[in-house]
């Protein structure tokens, strides 16, 4: 059963009986804990699934649902994202989602929500052997049942894995402008870029846009008189003289064989230098910031006036 999970990630019931296990056996493994039920008739070996993050257990999830739908579906909207491995903020992943290939209605059975295929020709991709809807389409669709900043932080992510560019999700827009709610995506289309780093920084640029700040400079890169490169920042206000960076666990993780404390000196020497060649002032948020914009918002105010 271990070689099945080493291929597949799960195993079905039909696999476990043939590998001479009874309904029994599975029962009480199952109320055991031993094994972890991920629809009926798959499941996973609880200490593989433990420490899978939400977005793996959700492909593992589907990738269970859709062995047993056959090739009638194709994996769409907040499923696709996840398949094509774009970054997601508050995404519903309680439930599969497929787009049914073969004409027949939508309808919602157990754990999945098949969709109707709506007309035009659909793009497929194959992702580790699963037939999944393109990219941008998965994006938009995912999109459109999330409130604006998290539709705005999706749109970046989509973007920014560069699986497809902007005129790739303005044509598949126009393709779908039509659909229930689509149209109120325009506008964050139209603000979305693939500038952003992470989930975060489109983050920060929403709060920063939507209380009427001046637009910073995205990834700006800082250099040295030979023109060595010193750092790439997330944000700058040239005119306040003002860096701001978001302040991730992941910078100071270690790479390359660093400690994390090797790491956080590293940062500090980059961040010193910085301020020596610029002149700027730095701002580190946090998402403890990110969760309080209109305090954000007041602290950059703050220091725009003092550079004034």
């Amino acid at each position: 059963m271990r070689a099945v999970t080493r291929r597949a990630g799960f195993f079905t019931r039909a696999e476990a009986l043939a590998a001479g296990c009874t309904i029994n056996d599975i029962r009480t493994a199952v109320r055991l804990g031993e094994w972890r039920r991920l629809r009926k008739g798959a499941y996973a070996f609880a200490d593989e699934w433990a420490p899978l993050e939400d977005t793996d257990r959700h492909w593992l999830r589907t990738r269970a649902a859709v062995r047993a739908l056959g090739d009638d579906v194709a994996v769409s909207h907040a499923s696709g994202v996840v398949a094509h491995a774009i970054d997601g903020w508050r995404l519903d992943l309680a439930r599969i989602h497929v787009t049914r290939l073969d004409g027949r209605s939508g309808r919602i059975i157990g754990d999945v929500v098949q969709h109707e295929r709506g007309k035009g020709d659909l793009e497929i991709r194959n992702v580790a052997g699963i037939r999944v809807l393109a990219p941008q389409r998965c994006v938009l669709e995912a999109a459109v049942h999330l409130e604006p900043e998290a539709a705005f932080c999706l749109l970046e992510s989509g973007l920014r894995s560069k699986q497809f560019d902007r005129a790739d999700l303005e044509a598949a827009y126009v393709a779908m402008h039509a659909r229930h709610r689509m149209g109120r995506l325009q506008p964050l289309i139209a603000m979305a870029g693939s500038r952003s780093g992470s989930v975060a920084e489109s983050r920060g640029s929403w709060i920063f846009d939507q209380a009427g700040l001046p637009r910073p400079q995205q990834q700006w890169e800082v250099l040295r008189a030979d023109g060595s490169l010193v750092g790439v920042v997330d944000w700058v206000w040239h005119e306040w003289r003002l860096i701001v960076e978001f302040d991730g666990k992941v910078k100071y993780s270690g790479r390359f064989g660093q400690t994390g404390t090797d790491a956080l000196f590293a940062e500090k020497q980059r961040e010193d230098e910085i301020r020596e060649l610029t002149g700027y002032r730095f701002l580190r948020l946090t998402w403890e910031d990110l969760a309080d914009p209109a305090r954000l918002v007041a602290r950059i105010r703050a220091m725009a006036r003092a550079a004034v």
